[in-house]
Order: C-alpha cells, then structure tokens, then sequence
C-alpha cells in the first residue's frame, strides 16, 4: 500500500515537474519569438524611417534643384538675351558714329532695355529672397503675398492674421514662407477653390497656420500614399521644407466641408 502510494506520489512529481518544464519551456519559446518578433518589427520601422528620410532628403536636393534650374533658364531667356540685343545695338552704334538720329535712337533703346533688365533681375531675386519677407518679416511678406495672388485674379485669399510677437531665424522664416507658399499654389493647381482662408495664430510657443479653402481637398492618408508613389513629388519637397522648419503639417477634408491644411511650428 506504502509502496502504491510512493509511486502514486513519483508519478505526480514526475507529471508536475514535466508540466512545469514544459510550462517554463513554452514561456521561454514565446518570450524569444516575441523578443524576435519586435526586433524584426524595430528593424522594419528604422527601415521604413531611412527610407522616409532618404525620401525627404531626396526631394530637397530635388526642390533646390529645381529652384536653380529656374533661375538658371530665367537669367538664360531673359537676360541673356537682352544682353545680346545690347551687344548688337552697341555694334550697331559703332559702325554709325556719324548718324547722329540713329545713334541716339539706338542708345534710348538700350536704355529702355538695362531698364527691362534690372526690372527682370528684380523680379528673378524676389524669387530668391522676397523684399517684404526680408524686411519686414514673415506676416507682411504674407499678406504681400496674399495680396499678389488676389490681385492677379487666380484666386481669392483672405488672411486673418493679428499682430503676433514671435522670433523666427531667418532660414527658418524662408522655408516656412516658402512652405505656405507651395501649399498655396497646390490648391490653386489641384483643388479648383475659388476662396481660400488663412488665419496664423499663436499658442504659447507654436505659430499655427490655418489654411482652409472651398475646393476638392486631400487627406494624410491620400498624402501618404502620393508621397510614395512617383506622383508626389511636390508634396515630397512641401515634406522636406516640414521638416527643415520642424514643423507638423496635417490634411483634413470631409466631403462638401471646407478642407483645412494646419501648419505648427516652434517658435521664440
């Protein structure tokens, strides 16, 4: 009877102490499949973050790219051809010294021209730097900018903005007009608005931008995906500019509502 029990009470510590193991073996095979499981999911994520900042990267490089291209042929159509026209007048004045009609007609046409060409060159440093931005800072370059797009019949802006205490570097001032800017002038190709609503408002140290317009309007996740495809190219440099002003940008469109762009950026 003694011995029935012994062996009943071996087989329990037996069977126990195999659950156990087999309990303590199943814990440590699901805590390294987990631990696996979130290694391989961190390096998915840092892959996915490289390659979102190579993205970024890339379309920097791309808009400075294009900005230079831009002055290039603009300095390459209008200047450099109004140089030559110069160097052909002068020519000209050269070989007919002694008719006096022709050589002052010929040098009141190229003063007319140098006129047309500082009025060009003008034009191709406001690109670079606008005035208003660089003297008067980035809420009257704003409203000048407002005021441009507005008089020039492409659309309407109404921009609310208060007079607002906040320090900006000047770099930062750039790319964050340069920001608005490209957003402006993606609902002006892109949504078919016909009013559009801007209103920055300032929240401890955040300015926050608020551009809202009565077009067709676009989400983050609609964003996301244009951004990784090879149709998001200008939203790829609005990205890069996000993130040289270390701002947050976000979409938001429902259906026959107005559709709101939110720009937060850090200030002093």
């Amino acid at each position: 009877m003694e011995n029935q029990e012994t062996l009943n009470i071996t087989t329990l510590i037996v069977l126990g102490s195999f659950g156990m193991l087999t309990l303590v073996s199943f814990i440590i095979v699901f805590v390294v499949l987990y631990q696996k499981k979130m290694l391989s999911h961190k390096s998915l994520l840092q892959q996915n973050e490289t390659e979102y900042q190579k993205q970024l990267l890339d379309a920097s490089i791309e808009v400075a790219e294009e900005e230079r291209q831009k002055i290039a042929t603009n300095i390459h159509d209008d200047v450099g051809l109004i140089l030559n026209v110069l160097k052909l007048n002068f020519s000209k004045i050269k070989r007919n010294l002694d008719d006096r009609d022709l050589v002052l007609e010929l040098i009141d046409n190229n003063v007319k021209i140098v006129e047309e060409t500082s009025s060009t060159l003008r034009s191709i440093s406001h690109e670079l730097m606008p005035p208003s931005l660089s003297i008067l800072g980035l809420q009257k370059g704003l409203k000048e900018l407002c005021k441009q797009i507005t008089s020039s019949g492409k659309i309407n802006i109404d921009l609310n903005s208060t007079d607002l205490h906040f320090t900006l570097d000047k770099k930062k001032e750039l790319q964050l007009y340069r920001l608005i800017k490209e957003l402006i002038n993606n609902i002006i190709k892109h949504a078919n608005a016909s009013q559009i609503y801007m209103t920055n408002t300032l929240q401890d140290t955040i300015l926050i931008t608020l551009i809202e317009h009565d077009g067709i309007g676009i989400n983050n996740e609609e964003v996301a995906k244009l951004i990784n495809s090879q149709k998001g190219i200008g939203l790829k440099s609005i990205q890069s500019r996000v993130q040289l002003t270390n701002s947050q940008l976000n979409y938001d469109y429902v259906p026959n509502k107005k559709a709101q762009i939110t720009i937060k950026t850090p200030v002093l």
